[in-house]
């Protein structure tokens, strides 16, 4: 299952380097996942702000946390 990045990124640069694939990418105003994550959770694990989380945790139309 894909990750996403969440609004809470502060493009601090920690999860660049973490991909061994490079898919994620920096974005205006916050880094972006592409479509070829392939479910490392390197980038999960060094995120301070814990703002990279797996795509089904959240809405896809608004990549907020889902809260029930």
């Amino acid at each position: 299952m894909p990750f996403v990045i969440l609004d809470t990124c502060d493009q601090c640069g920690e999860c660049l380097p973490e991909c061994p694939i490079e898919a994620i990418e920096i974005g205006d105003p916050i880094y972006v996942i592409n479509d070829t994550c392939c479910d490392f959770e390197e980038c999960v694990a060094v995120c301070p702000n814990e703002a990279i989380v797996e795509e089904s945790e959240v809405e896809s139309s608004t990549h907020e946390p889902i809260t029930d």
